[in-house]
Order: C-alpha cells, then structure tokens, then sequence
C-alpha cells in the first residue's frame, strides 16, 4: 500500500527519512541537520523542537512500515512509488528546496555510496 501524505511537511519529511536510513546508520549529524535546517524551513512554521521531533518520528514510523523492504533496505520499487506520491503532492518550488535539503542531509556525516545513489534517484524524480 502506498504512503499517502496528508501534508506537504510529511512528504517532504518521508524523503529526508529514506536519505537518514540510506545508510542504515542515523547519525547525529543527522539528526542535528534535521533540526537546525530543515525544522526552520518556512513550510514547516517553524514548530517547537518538541513537536518537529513528535511530527519527525510520525513520519519515519509511516516510511519504515509502509515503504518496502528487503533485507533491511528500501526496494527500489518502495522508492519509486513514494518518490511520486511526494511529488504529486509537493509544488515546485518545495520540490527544489527538497532536492537541495536532501544533499545537504545526505554530505552531512560523509558521503556514502548508497546514499548517493539514493541522492541521484531522488534528483530525478523531483527535480
């Protein structure tokens, strides 16, 4: 069953989860970047940390159980079919400033080859 995004801040959160879990390794880089930049993103209204964390986990629960996996790895398939729902309900302009808050997630702990290639196919579909 596809995600379905009741929000343009959750679908853009959904991608930011897929780019966080690329790796399979959180990092607190991560989670600081999450915080510091994209929490102040003006489509978000800027939220206290509280609820920017309680909205955060909603969605990376959502990603994590709805988005197939395969030996603990998004599928393709998963990725492609929750790349276009986020962009059937982004506009433009947030789509871009999603492509370029996802690079900068995916560079702020070092860079990663599953990440890039994540980073390469989101690009793609959104860009």
């Amino acid at each position: 069953m596809p995600l379905k995004f009741e929000k343009n801040t959750d679908a853009f959160l959904a991608v930011l989860a897929l780019v966080v879990g690329a790796d399979q390794a959180g990092s607190l880089e991560e989670r600081d970047f999450l915080f510091q930049k994209v929490k102040g993103i003006p489509a978000f209204g800027n939220p206290s940390s509280a609820d920017f964390s309680k909205l955060l986990g909603k969605v990376t629960d959502a990603v994590y159980s709805q988005v197939p996996q395969s030996d603990g790895a998004f599928t393709a398939a998963g990725i492609d079919a929750l790349l276009a729902e986020v962009k059937q309900t982004l506009s433009a302009d947030l789509r871009k400033t999603l492509v370029q808050t996802a690079t900068e997630l995916g560079g702020s702990d070092g860079d990663d080859a599953s990440e890039t290639e994540l980073l390469d196919k989101i690009r793609r579909a959104l860009g």
